[in-house]
């Protein structure tokens, strides 16, 4: 009954957005899968590209693939391999879509988080119905504690996730749950009396924090962090134990080391552009107040003072677990003070510790509270279940663009159906959302490579020329970049993908670096001066350097082809759903 309390809830909140656009779009839908972040067309695209057969190193946005004559860095995407490979594999073999695959991830790991966290506050309060209360308050406030979604809404701050943040397909949802298996494997490593089970326990533990190393940074970085924080609060505090501790530590390092030997080989060879994506920065200065590390400090004082009261045993393991998981938001954000290096905290802050201090809260609460009525615990999982359903309906912010991608996928699945006679085509489309849509359902290269940045398959001065092009052919004037870099808010995604392509992801949004810098009016005024120049020099060489075999346009946009049918001959329209497709070939 207890373990039904999160996996129903979380399963309803985890498909309500793909529900409510089935609804929506009743028998008009095509296919797509409802957007839980703006990043995860990107995910979808990779995952369609290895669906093709595609190695691991490509890029499906430029069609640019390693081998056949040319070479291609390690990215994010090629080095967290093991969450697509798995998806792809299944996939193949069921014959799914890439969308299709994201729809049912949705629903998979909603249950695996949910169940995961379950284990691990079962194993440490042996009380199953705290356990599944707890559950459903950690994967539902952690939107709350990231400072993102609802509270982000309301206080205007830089808010980058909606919804529950651990949801984001395919990072870090397919491996979320991983990371508190990890946590629940430590705990029995630590603390089992029998020896047998204490080593099984150390040995799966570093079998997951293997997988997590080629699954996501974020999760197996603060899954060291964790475990660092525990071993040395264990060292004061277990003194008895130490020779255990040894030895499961020592036994999930071996995994580790085993792990980051081929990691950082592979990390040695990653495209110049990922640490320009990933916004590595060097800094020392510390960064001490995120929620989540305000409310980890607030409970670990109050941890503190009942130790010290005598309301709760010192050598306690449970004492100890709940320490570790205060303490990390401090180690994690502040490691730059030592390394010297940070490389977007967001992704921390987001997607991982605000999950793990909501952990250390109820392990706390646990301890001092140790008899909790059920009635209680049913109406605090009434009020997560209703906050969790006001959190998720603001993903309705996606609706609108949502239902455009999906009337475009006619269109798509012709392409698709094309690429299998004409190999290696680019396709334009004035249309952002068929740009960042199209490599999730066919396999041809794009004009504007949308993930050309991500991929680190093209330097910052091709991916400028990629959008400047796109740009001449959809007719944009001088004005209307300058619009776009000012910021359209009917068109957020696009004005962001532009001013990011521009300037940067780090100029554009202070959530992403601890050294932001805003754009400046002078460098707007540069950038379309810059891009005036390239409209007026603009030649038939310019045009032939990324040949175009289609266009895309909606029937109904009176779209002016004048810039495009100087340089291309186009074929007669072919109307595809609300969308016409053109056939070009490039004039002699």
């Amino acid at each position: 009954m207890w373990r039904a309390l999160i996996i129903v809830p979380i399963t309803i909140l985890s498909l309500e957005p793909q529900l409510r656009f089935w609804i929506d779009r009743g028998s008009n839908w095509q296919g797509s899968y409802a957007t839980f972040n703006a990043d995860e067309f990107l995910y979808s695209g990779y995952l369609n590209a290895l669906d093709q057969g595609r190695s691991r190193r490509n890029d499906p946005f430029t069609g640019r693939v390693d081998g056949a004559g040319s070479s291609f860095s390690e990215t994010a995407f090629s080095i967290q391999f093991i969450p697509p490979f798995v998806i792809s594999t299944i996939a193949r073999t069921l014959h799914l879509s890439a969308a299709t695959s994201f729809i049912i991830l949705a629903l998979i790991a909603g249950v695996l988080a949910s169940l995961s966290i379950f284990w691990l506050i079962l194993s440490i309060t042996s009380d199953e119905r705290f356990a599944a209360t707890s559950a459903l308050f950690v994967l539902v406030l952690g939107t709350l504690i990231a400072g993102q979604g609802l509270i982000g809404v309301l206080l205007k701050l830089d808010v980058i996730a909606l919804g529950l943040p651990f949801l984001r397909r395919y990072q870090p949802a397919a491996s979320f749950f991983l990371f508190f298996v990890f946590c629940t494997l430590v705990w029995h490593a630590f603390n089992s009396l029998k020896n047998r089970r204490a080593l099984l326990g150390s040995l799966a533990a570093g079998l997951v924090l293997t997988v997590l190393v080629f699954s996501y940074l974020y999760l197996w970085t603060a899954a060291i962090a964790w475990l660092g924080c525990l071993f040395l609060l264990s060292l004061f505090q277990r003194r008895e134990y130490r020779k255990r501790d040894f030895k499961a530590l020592a036994i999930i390092c071996a995994f580790l080391v085993l792990a980051l030997v081929p990691y950082f080989y592979v990390v040695s060879h990653r495209s110049a552009s990922l640490d320009e994506l990933q916004t590595l920065i060097s800094i020392r200065k510390p960064d001490l107040f995120r929620l989540s590390e305000i409310v980890g400090l607030l409970v670990l004082i109050g941890l503190v003072m009942a130790v010290i009261r005598g309301k709760i045993r010192r050598d306690d393991p449970r004492t100890l677990f709940a320490a570790s998981f205060l303490l990390l938001p401090l180690v994690v954000f502040n490691q730059q003070v030592l390394t010297g290096r940070s490389m977007q905290p967001f992704h921390f802050e987001v997607f991982i510790i605000n999950y793990t201090t909501l952990v250390g809260l109820v392990i706390v609460i646990s301890l001092l509270w140790r008899t909790v009525t059920s009635r209680s615990l049913i109406w605090i999982a009434i009020f997560c279940a209703l906050l969790g359903a006001v959190e998720v309906e603001l993903t309705r912010a996606f609706a609108v663009g949502d239902l455009k991608k999906d009337e475009m996928v006619p269109a798509m699945r012709l392409l698709a159906e094309r690429a299998r006679r004409d190999a290696d085509d680019r396709v334009f489309s004035p249309h952002f959302e068929f740009m960042q849509m199209l490599p999730t359902w066919a396999p041809q290269a794009t004009l504007l490579a949308v993930g050309s940045v991500d991929f680190g398959s093209a330097t910052h001065d091709e991916r400028k020329e990629f959008l400047f092009t796109h740009l001449y052919y959809s007719g944009s004037s001088d004005d209307r970049l300058r619009e776009l870099l000012h910021g359209v808010r009917a068109e957020l995604a696009w004005s962001y993908y532009v001013k990011y392509v521009v300037f940067g992801h780090e100029r554009v949004r202070k959530a992403l670096t601890l050294h932001y810098k805003p754009v400046t009016e002078p460098e707007i005024e540069m950038e379309v001066k810059s891009y005036s120049l390239f409209v007026n020099s603009f030649s038939r060489s310019e045009a032939g350097k990324y040949p175009l075999r289609y266009i895309v346009v909606a029937a109904n946009s009176n779209f002016d082809f004048s810039r495009l049918d100087r340089w291309y001959e186009r074929g007669p329209a072919e109307p595809v759903g609300s969308y016409d497709l053109y056939s070009l070939k490039l004039r002699e």
